[in-house]
């Protein structure tokens, strides 16, 4: 059985927030809407500090794009993109710089 895991508005020990996720979510139900990705998940290790929001074409494909949010330090958070065939595509301390590529990557599907 799946567990909702909520969400403060504020920053988690990860440093990842409430309204960076929104904002993940939100590119993704724009591109599903116009058809360009169908399917996403979303994962989480606790122990090993790492969360991924992968990006599908389709459920039965191989992931096409994912954010990595990863902890590397106490208050430190990196954010990687990776694009499928081309391998790691940004890797930021800022998210904003991070989800900006992420953005590009998808509207090059639209």
């Amino acid at each position: 059985m799946s567990e909702i895991i909520p969400f403060s508005t504020q920053s988690h020990a990860s440093g990842f927030t409430n309204m960076q996720f929104k904002k993940l979510d939100g590119l993704y139900l724009q591109s599903a809407s116009r058809g360009a990705l169908t399917y996403r998940t979303v994962d989480c290790d606790f122990d090993e500090g790492v969360a991924t929001y992968t990006y599908y074409k389709s459920e039965h494909f191989l992931p096409y794009l994912s954010f990595i949010i990863r902890r590397v330090g106490p208050r430190t958070t990196m954010y990687e993109v990776y694009l499928k065939d081309k391998g790691r595509v940004v890797k930021s301390g800022v998210f904003d710089k991070a989800f900006e590529r992420l953005q590009a990557e998808i509207e090059k599907l639209l």
